[in-house]
């Protein structure tokens, strides 16, 4: 028995293991960098550290949050480091059985439009096949190189 906090990013829903979460948060007192992908909000001080903000639509579907204002962003453990995934709403913490989990490959070969090397396998829910994140997995190597230039940063200066 696993607890996943549930979130959506476009129209679908997505679940991470509660263990790799830290806390939801609302991005205030943005601050934007320069030259970074288009997946790279920027960064916001979290209790005293730079954490860096990715927008996950855009990460996944290349079309940006529209209101990132009314958005959730979820502090998760990335490589032993915090990172905030801006999603378009956070639904719910769940509890999931193992009975309920796949870890099918074929199954996640089957994900449209989706590559699946950061989905570590599916839960079967009353409301349809909800795909598991593996947060160490979200990012390529350059995408990784750029989120740890930002993680960096010491502090921004008020």
């Amino acid at each position: 028995m696993n607890k996943h906090i549930l979130f959506r990013v476009g129209e679908q829903t997505f679940a991470i293991p509660i263990s790799s979460t830290d806390r939801v948060i609302h991005i205030e007192n943005l601050t934007v960098v320069p030259d970074m992908s288009a997946s790279v909000i920027g960064i916001q001080d979290v209790e005293g550290v730079i954490t860096p903000l990715i927008d996950m639509a855009q990460r996944f579907y290349g079309m940006k949050i529209e209101n990132l204002d009314r958005s959730d962003t979820i502090i998760v453990n990335w490589k032993g480091e915090k990172i905030g995934i801006a999603v378009n709403e956070v639904l719910s913490v769940e509890t999931y059985y193992e009975t309920q989990v796949s870890k099918d490959r074929k199954q996640l070969d089957k994900m449209d439009g989706l590559a699946t090397s950061y989905i570590s396998n599916f839960v079967q829910t009353d409301t349809g096949i909800i795909p598991i994140l593996d947060t160490n997995l979200l990012f390529n190597a350059e995408q990784a190189e750029e989120i740890r230039a930002l993680l960096e940063i010491d502090s921004i200066q008020h």
